[in-house]
């Protein structure tokens, strides 16, 4: 063998030997990686679930209440007054109109009470017709007073004219004194002046020696008088002025006892006068009053204030009957009312005109549709049937009504009936059940079925709440398959699941709902 022959040889085993560990190391290196693998992702056993295709459906926001049925304008007619019942004129369930006559009263004390105002008003007219009598005889009087008065009224002038021309005479008298006494007043004051203005020489001469202290002295004292005299003079003066102004001021006086006649008997007339108006008004209020006693009397007539249909009738024929006691029931079926008493929570969110679905207590019973007419704005409270204070701790409510849409002719007046009210409602939206909505921290989730019928975590967004549905804004589809957790498995991303219902053992792919 060539040197050449034996290095390919050695070459070729060489190359078969490192053939053979690389081949050897590769399957070392998968089998470790798959054992590993293995180890970090163990095959999940299948679980048994229900599952749910996605569709579209309704969401809705409801409270529950307790209602009582009557009719539109149901009403019970109450006695007017004490009484007995006369005849009734209708039965149970007749239809009537307004107006239409209901059944008779007999009020025997109203019959008393009428006879009484009928005197009064005979009594009242005695007294208007005497005091008519006094007014003409006080005109009379008064007439009589007027023509004694102008019988004596000449005299009267004469002696005013003459008391006049004696007062003129007496003021002429005064004023001329009064100027007098001016004058008077004026000559003293210039009498003062000049032996004043003496005065004031005489110092100055005494000052330089010229005169002796006794002239100034004896100037000084007739000075005095002077100012005494002009003082005098000038209370005269006022005297004077006084006794002119009381003269001006005295009045004439009319002859007391003829005014005072006339005055009397216009007075007379004036309240006699009024005592007849006041005996007409009495009289006017009398007849009004037994107007409304006689009207109350005809009234023993009740009449339907609607058109509908009567309810119940409380009372029979010959039956006393007391102010205010029940007498017969009335109800417009063209209309039917629910009327509620919700808590103060649930008011809160009850507005008029939403729907509401009015259900009849009891199995099977068919939903009727409705809207809330009212509600009203302040809570109440009930008393209890003693007629007791309501406690503190009983439950305020507001009263609501619901009106149907449509009359049913079955509900009965004064029935129970459960009232859904619809606060919010989504139509054709995706759906599911509350219970298939998962919450992982602040999102949420639904366990979707894949094409390889395995479990994974989808999430979704969610819009309104209901009860027992809630609506899925975002997330699924119409056809996805949502899985039904059990309560006692644990589901994990990538679980195999089989529908319930179908074998477990089966290999066979699940099929969905």
């Amino acid at each position: 063998m060539s040197s050449l022959d034996y290095q390919a040889k050695i070459a070729y085993h060489r190359g078969i030997k490192w053939l053979i560990a690389v081949t050897l190391f590769t399957g070392v290196s998968v089998g470790a990686v798959s054992w590993y693998y293995k180890l970090q992702n163990p095959t999940s056993e299948p679980v048994t679930a229900g599952l749910q295709k996605v569709e579209l459906g309704n969401v809705e926001n409801t409270i529950n209440e307790g209602g009582t049925v009557e009719l539109g304008g149901q009403r019970t007619i109450k006695s007017p007054d004490d009484g007995a019942v006369d005849q009734v004129l209708v039965k149970v369930s007749d239809r009537i109109v307004s107006g239409q006559s209901l059944m008779t009263l007999r009020f025997a004390e109203r019959e008393t009470i009428l006879a009484k105002k009928q005197l009064d008003i005979q009594k009242q007219e005695l007294l208007i017709e005497r005091n008519r009598q006094k007014v003409e005889e006080e005109k009379i009087k008064l007439k009589n007073a007027k023509l004694n008065y102008k019988t004596t009224f000449d005299a009267y002038q004469q002696e005013v004219q003459s008391k006049e021309i004696t007062q003129t005479i007496k003021i002429q008298q005064f004023q001329a004194k009064v100027d007098r006494q001016q004058q008077k007043v004026m000559e003293a004051q210039e009498d003062l002046a000049a032996y004043e203005a003496e005065l004031n020489k005489l110092n100055i001469l005494l000052d330089r020696g010229f005169v002796a202290e006794q002239d100034v002295d004896k100037k000084k004292a007739d000075i005095r008088d002077k100012q005494a005299t002009v003082r005098n003079v000038e209370l005269e003066l006022k005297n004077a002025i006084f006794e002119l102004e009381t003269s001006k001021n005295e009045f004439i006086k009319p002859q007391n006892s003829v005014q005072n006649d006339t005055l009397i008997a216009e007075i007379a007339l004036q309240q006699s006068q009024s005592d007849l108006q006041q005996t007409l008004s009495e009289l006017n209020k009398m007849k009004i009053e037994y107007k409304e006693e006689a009207l109350k009397l005809q009234n023993n007539l009740v009449t339907s204030p609607l058109d509908g249909v009567v309810l119940n009738i409380n009372v029979k024929p010959g039956d006393g009957v007391n102010r205010s006691n029940d007498l017969i029931t009335l109800g417009d079926p063209s209309q039917e009312l629910v009327q509620l008493k919700l808590s103060t929570l649930n008011a809160s969110q009850v507005k008029p005109n939403q729907s509401a679905r009015i259900i009849i207590i009891g199995p099977n019973s068919k939903p009727f549709q409705g809207r809330v007419k009212q509600v009203n704005l302040q809570a109440t409270t009930g008393s209890n049937t003693n007629n007791q204070s309501s406690s503190s701790s009983e439950q305020a409510t507001v009263p609501a009504t619901v009106q149907l849409d449509q009359p049913t002719g079955t509900l009965i007046p004064g029935s129970p009936v459960s009232v859904e009210i619809i606060l919010e409602q989504q139509k054709n939206v995706i759906v599911l059940n509350t219970e298939l909505i998962q919450s992982e921290k602040d999102s949420e989730f639904v366990w979707k079925l894949d094409s390889n019928n395995q479990a994974q975590k989808q999430p979704v967004t969610v819009g309104l709440k209901g009860l027992t549905q809630v609506e899925i804004k975002s997330g699924l589809k119409v056809g996805d398959t949502v899985i039904i957790p059990p309560p006692d498995t644990p589901i994990e991303p990538g679980t195999p699941i089989i529908e319930k219902g179908e074998d477990n053992n089966s290999d066979s792919q699940t099929s969905s709902k």
